[in-house]
């Protein structure tokens, strides 16, 4: 057993447990440094590309944001969004920082807020947006779904990967990968629906488990071409045989706004 299955294994009961028996506070806490720490990681990454990407502010424009999104909901979520993205630049104009690379700086600094933003903020709506006892199972569903499909995929891609998914990005995956991801996908949501989730229809089960196989080696592929550009294998080492924060929270927080949007479609929850 690898680094990465016994971190897997000591982790993954704790995950569990604090998303079913702990309340909506603690939750939208441990995806605010989550989020926090993933933005570090990929402004490191900006940087590593002489890419002047001020720090302190795109964190802070997460820290701070993150929590007004959740308070104001989300009929006020664009407001949050503008304030940043209007905001941030003013970092250049009203420091000493040289005007070479600012724009570039700029750039990079509002896309890894506003990225954060949208994603992790969508991860935390996801415990929010639906009635208290529904809530834990929207976040549950999500993440042992995309969870079961990333190691459907991680162990079909490893022992029969041959046709190579995309090879500029991420050379190790393969359509093989996806394959196995896919079905993994759809066994992950069939057992969410079976065992503690009978208010999702079958037909709403699939429809999240379509977006899902697709949105999740997306969102994996997203990070992997920031990772590239960097020359990097891993956005950190912070956490023993998985990377940072940034390679295990990517497929998580990019499918997060997408299956909110899909369950309120859907009229889950009303």
């Amino acid at each position: 057993m690898g680094s990465r299955e016994v971190t897997a294994f000591a982790v993954l009961p704790v995950v569990l447990a604090g998303i079913v028996f702990l309340p909506p506070a603690v939750y939208l806490a441990a995806v605010w440094v989550m989020a926090l720490l993933a933005a570090w990681e990929l402004v490191a990454l900006f940087r590593r590309l002489a890419h002047p990407v001020p720090v302190a502010p795109t964190l802070v424009a997460v820290a701070v944001g993150l929590p007004l999104l959740w308070w104001g909901g989300l009929p006020r979520a664009g407001w949050v969004l503008a304030a940043v993205v209007l905001l941030l630049p003013l970092v250049y104009l009203l420091s000493p920082a040289p005007i070479r690379g600012a724009a570039a700086g700029m750039a990079g600094g509002v896309l890894a807020a506003t990225y954060f933003l949208v994603a992790a903020g969508g991860m935390g709506f996801l415990r929010t947006a639906f009635a208290d006892a529904l809530g834990w199972k929207v976040v549950l569903a999500h993440c042992l779904t995309i969870w079961a499909g990333d190691s459907g995929a991680y162990y079909v891609g490893s022992r029969f990967g041959r046709h190579r998914l995309s090879p500029r990005v991420s050379p190790k995956k393969s359509w093989e990968g996806v394959a196995g991801g896919t079905a993994l996908t759809l066994v992950g949501i069939a057992f969410c629906r079976t065992v503690f989730f009978p208010e999702l229809s079958w037909t709403t089960a699939l429809a999240l488990a379509a977006l899902l196989a697709v949105l999740a080696p997306l969102g994996d592929l997203v990070e992997s071409l920031f990772k590239r550009d960097a020359g990097v294998k891993d956005s950190s080492d912070l956490i023993p045989g998985h990377g940072g924060f940034l390679d295990r929270t990517d497929s998580l927080f990019y499918a997060a706004p997408f299956v909110l949007a899909l369950l309120l479609l859907l009229g889950v929850g009303r």
